[in-house]
């Protein structure tokens, strides 16, 4: 059976991400500086908030998500890879993809720090193909840990953010 596209991007995310979307982000805001394109307002405030974003999000991503998953069992995280047991401890307890809402405030950091207006078109792109990628990886998940998954899910309602998302 052919993969769509999506699945290929789910099975991938870690990989596409350090190959594809962060260049991106990173050379787009680059030469959006070069080149001056559009700029924000404001200058400094959105850099400053691009880089408070950035911080925030890795040690979301890495301080709080991957800690966690080194105190398990779990060998890795990847889409492509099936954990040997659901995480539930820590941030998991508050929200189901706290990695994942790591990468989407690394995303609109990178975006904002440069000052470049268009690039929150790519950032906004990423963070929907991060939302749907969740949104694929529960489905795996409940088929891999069935009732336990979806007992998670009913204590834990909010994917991204506590009480909102």
């Amino acid at each position: 059976m052919k993969k769509s596209l999506l699945d290929r991007y789910v099975s991938n995310k870690f990989m596409v991400g350090m190959a594809i979307e962060f260049p991106i982000l990173v050379i787009g805001g680059i030469l959006g500086l070069v080149f001056s394109w559009l700029q924000f307002p404001g200058f400094p405030i959105p850099n400053i908030v691009g880089l408070v974003l950035i911080i925030a999000g890795y040690v979301i991503h890495l301080g709080y998500a991957h800690k966690e998953f080194g105190k398990t069992k779990v060998k890795t995280h990847r889409c492509s890879e099936a954990p040997e047991e659901l995480v539930t401890s820590g941030i998991y307890s508050r929200i189901r993809h706290p990695g994942y809402l790591g990468l989407i405030l690394i995303y609109f950091g990178l975006a904002l720090i440069f000052g470049v207006v268009w690039m929150l078109i790519p950032a906004f792109v990423f963070s929907v193909l991060t939302y749907l990628t969740a949104v694929k990886e529960e489905l795996s998940l409940k088929k891999q840990f069935g009732s336990a998954y979806e007992e998670y899910m009913r204590r834990v309602p909010w994917r991204f953010i506590p009480k909102i998302v």
